[in-house]
């Protein structure tokens, strides 16, 4: 074999033992549809009848499912969520719900409708809720917390970021310079409103403030709902709520978390509260988690969701193609 075909042979090698690692990857473990086994009960901890359960949530909050480059697809976490929801809500050892959660936020409507999803289970099973920030808890993320009794945080913690953004920039001038125009035809005035081809007006600005002012106004709204101890006190958190992050600490002491600590913290918390009823006993419960598949899940970390995770890679996989109006922090 001349050299030139031994290096072809060893790129195909390489090539093939690349593919062959990666092909594993490249199929969602619930199928293509990354939904069709059951969610399965992993035990965590405790051997206990009475359980708690948990939830994550991670990384940017959306409503859609994700494709790859390869078209197979990625559940949805609002429907990965609402099914763990119910399975937990008709398990009687279900004593306790705790949501894991590291998010900067994501979009306002898949924000929404995951605070609300929680807010109807409390109702319906009649149990405390506690929410556990790890790394971040900003934003949509903050929002989704506010269905909770109880918000714990990590002393390392980012939290806050309470408001709406809406992302754009305005490319025209410097598509301009290369002899590229915009040549779009709308019916309207404002049907191509905030497109990078275009300036916005005067009045255009006027009505994207006015969606974002009254999208704000619902996250102070559900804020205020979630924090009882603002109660009369609405100027004092409506200056905290302007876009700002802060650490742990800074949040316990304004009232935003109402406690710092580790996952051995949190629990005995939960466990005091008064919606808390165990069956009797006072042993430690057993800390429960739902996943697809054989997973294994050997402790509190291992414990994620398939939540579509904000980096290069999915980037490139998951084009956004739609402006979009965030609860979200970003730097």
């Amino acid at each position: 074999m001349t050299t030139f075909g031994k290096i072809i042979h060893f790129s195909v090698f390489i090539l093939m033992f690349n593919l062959t690692n990666c092909f594993v990857s490249l199929f969602p473990e619930g199928g293509f549809s990354g939904s069709s086994q059951d969610l399965e009960e992993k035990v965590i901890t405790g051997k206990d009848k009475d359980k708690i359960a948990l939830i994550s949530i991670e990384g940017v909050i959306t409503d859609e499912k994700k494709e790859n480059f390869f078209g197979f697809s990625q559940e949805s976490p609002i429907s990965l969520i609402k099914e763990s929801l119910k399975k937990a809500e008709k398990d009687p050892d279900v004593k306790a719900l705790i949501l894991k959660i590291n998010s900067p936020g994501g979009t306002v409507t898949a924000s929404d409708i995951i605070h609300n999803e929680v807010i109807q289970f409390k109702k319906r099973k009649n149990v405390p809720v506690m929410t556990i920030f790890m790394d971040v808890g900003a934003s949509g993320a903050y929002y989704i917390a506010m269905s909770s009794d109880i918000v714990g945080a990590h002393p390392t913690t980012v939290t806050g970021s309470i408001g709406v953004v809406l992302q754009g920039i305005n490319v025209r001038e410097g598509l301009e310079k290369i002899g590229v125009y915009d040549q779009s035809i709308t019916s309207g005035g404002n049907k191509a409103i905030g497109s990078p081809l275009k300036e916005l007006t005067p009045e255009q600005k006027r009505i994207l403030q006015s969606v974002v002012d009254s999208l704000y106004n619902r996250f102070f709204e559900v804020v205020k709902d979630g924090r009882p101890g603002f109660k009369g006190k609405e100027a004092s958190l409506k200056a905290l709520c302007d876009g700002r992050i802060f650490t742990a600490d800074q949040a316990k002491s304004l009232g935003l978390v109402d406690m710092v600590g580790y996952f051995e913290d949190f629990v005995p918390a939960l466990m005091k509260h008064k919606k808390y009823r165990n069956s009797g006993n006072n042993n430690f419960p057993k800390i429960v988690t739902y996943v697809r598949g054989k997973s294994k899940v050997e402790n509190l970390y291992q414990a994620n969701s398939d939540i579509y995770k904000e980096n290069i890679l999915n980037k490139l996989m998951y084009p956004s193609s739609s402006a979009k109006f965030y609860y979200l922090w970003s730097l």
